[in-house]
């Protein structure tokens, strides 16, 4: 019998684990092929949702469901102890556990994703508020209910970090949330940035440094955060640039899991290396890595890993049955920008694809609110 590993849960390892089904369900339905998913929690969160429930545009209970339940009941599902991997051996293809357990396997598929790693910033996470975890997003929420004027400062510690337009997003709707609020004339926002702009893409930079300038968002870029001093309430930037602030709303460092550093298989910021076609870990023809994991240069985003996970299924089973063929990654990323409450864009690229954000609307909004609802129900079940 192959077994499929597939150590991480939640959207790409729950992704990929359905269409791996999809794709081996004879096979799997004939004790040929078990697929196994492998998580330290046994719930589901969908990351993108926190954003917009810190401005109370999303209700929290509704982010989070029971992994098992999206799940195809044929997969087995490890959690807890079982499910929290402590060592990946890629030169000897097991997975090790907490409960002391070696899995072995025939075809890895490491989803393990980011950690936050906030001590990189002296004072950052104390002075902070960030809609990148599900407490800390619902006290921005209340802060931003009581707030009446001052200074915000959203800024972006390091770069790659996951969902790389939530800074852009959290900037946008905090505007359009203190207009409607009556108190934006009272208020200055600045967005802080580790490279020049405020996107690393050209074209999607220029389109959001025209609405910025519009809506008269500040721009301190490049603005490298070195420390930061809670009770005087003062960022300093590795460029030498000190900000006053009364809300500092922050997206923390991003690095990969302390497993891939504890495996030995991640360069120094813990990404682990992969073909950016085949989505194969380099050197290893039977560990693919998709998601957060990788150390492409493309999106850390849920969409970008429900088009990797497309590509890992194919070439798995590919693996398993034969002549199939062999499916390439084109570094395929969509990606909805809110730019106000009610009101977003989009971004569509690849490798060899640039994007063409349209004009913001109400009508992508709503594109951005059901591709939210319908993640549950079409997304993680790999229902397309």
């Amino acid at each position: 019998m192959k077994r499929i590993i597939i150590a991480g849960g939640n959207i790409a390892g729950t992704i990929v684990a359905n269409r791996l089904i999809q794709k081996l369900e004879d096979e799997v339905n004939k004790g040929e092929v078990e697929i196994v998913v492998l998580n330290r929690s046994d719930d589901h969160t969908y990351l993108p949702g926190q954003l917009l429930a810190a401005f109370g545009l999303e209700i929290p209970g509704e982010l989070v469901k029971k992994e098992k339940e999206l799940l195809d009941p044929r997969i087995k599902f490890l959690h807890g102890d079982k499910g929290t991997i402590t060592k990946i051996d890629v030169a000897n293809n097991s997975v090790q556990t907490a409960d002391g357990v070696s899995h072995n396997y025939d075809y890895l598929v490491i989803t393990t994703g980011v950690e936050y790693s906030w001590d990189e910033v002296p004072g950052y996470r104390a002075a902070s508020l960030t809609p990148y975890e599900m407490e800390s997003a619902l006290k921005l929420r209340e802060a931003l209910g009581s707030f009446s004027g001052g200074t915000v400062v959203v800024n972006t510690a390091r770069l790659p970090h996951r969902c790389p337009v939530a800074p852009i997003e959290t900037t946008l709707i905090l505007d359009d949330y203190l207009r409607k609020r009556g108190i934006r004339d009272k208020t200055k926002i600045i967005y802080t940035y580790p490279v020049p702009g405020v996107f690393g893409r050209p074209i999607t930079n220029k389109f959001i440094m025209n609405i910025f300038e519009q809506r008269g968002i500040e721009v301190h870029s490049p603005f490298t955060i070195k420390s930061v001093d809670p009770t005087e309430k003062i960022a300093e930037s590795q460029e030498g640039d000190k900000l006053k602030f009364d809300m500092l709303i922050s997206i923390p460092p991003n690095m990969g899991a302390k497993v891939i550093e504890d495996s030995g298989i991640g360069d120094r910021r813990r990404w682990v290396p992969t073909d950016k076609f085949t989505l194969r870990m380099k050197d290893h023809p039977n560990v693919y890595v998709m998601g957060d994991t990788t150390d492409l240069a493309v999106s850390k985003a849920g969409s970008t890993a429900d088009f990797e996970s497309y590509v890992v299924a194919h070439n798995i089973a590919n693996d398993i049955k034969g002549n199939l063929g062999v499916k390439h990654y084109g570094g395929d990323v969509l990606c909805y920008i809110a730019t106000g409450t009610d009101q977003a864009t989009y971004i569509r690229f690849s490798y060899t694809m640039n994007e063409s954000p349209p004009p913001p609307s109400y009508i992508h909004w709503w594109g951005k609110i059901m591709y939210n609802k319908m993640y549950w129900t079409v997304t993680a079940k790999a229902v397309v």
